[in-house]
C-alpha cells in the first residue's frame, strides 16, 4: 500500500515538473523585449516572469521556449528599473523597418515602448564611426 502511494506521489510530481508555463496566460507581472520588422517582419520576444522564468518566443512559433531561471534579486532589480523607465518615458511609438520594444504588463494593463532606427540616427551612428 505505501508502495502504491508513493508511486502516486511521484507520478503527480512528474507531472506538476512537466507542465508548460504560458507566459500568455501568467497573471501576475512580466517584462517583454524584444526586436521584429525587416525584410522577413520576423519578431523575436523574450518574456521575464516575476517569478523568475524566462522565455523566448518567434513569431512563427506556436510555443514559448524556457529559457535559464534567473536569480530572484536581479530580476527584482530589473523590474525596478524597468518600472522606473516608465516613469520616465511617458510615451515612444516610433517603429522604423527594424524596429525595438519593451513591454511590462501586469494582469490586463500592458504598457509598451517602441523605437527603430531613423535616418538621423543612422547618419549620427556613420559620423561616430
Amino acid at each position: 500500500m505505501k508502495i502504491k502511494y508513493f508511486a502516486f506521489i511521484c507520478f503527480v510530481s512528474f507531472l506538476a515538473c512537466t507542465h508548460k508555463m504560458n507566459p500568455d496566460k501568467y497573471k501576475k507581472s512580466q517584462i517583454i523585449f524584444g526586436s521584429g520588422g525587416g525584410f522577413t517582419n520576423l519578431v523575436n520576444e523574450y518574456h521575464l516572469l516575476e517569478n523568475g522564468r524566462f522565455y523566448h518566443k518567434r513569431s512563427i512559433d506556436t510555443t514559448f521556449t524556457e529559457l535559464n531561471k534567473q536569480n530572484f534579486d536581479s530580476v527584482k532589480i530589473i523590474f525596478a528599473k524597468t518600472k522606473g523607465l516608465f516613469d520616465e518615458i511617458k510615451e515612444i511609438h516610433e517603429p522604423g523597418n527594424k524596429y525595438y520594444f519593451i513591454k511590462i504588463k501586469h494582469d490586463s494593463t500592458t504598457k509598451e515602448l517602441v523605437w527603430g532606427a531613423s535616418k538621423e540616427n543612422s547618419k549620427a551612428k556613420a559620423k561616430d564611426l
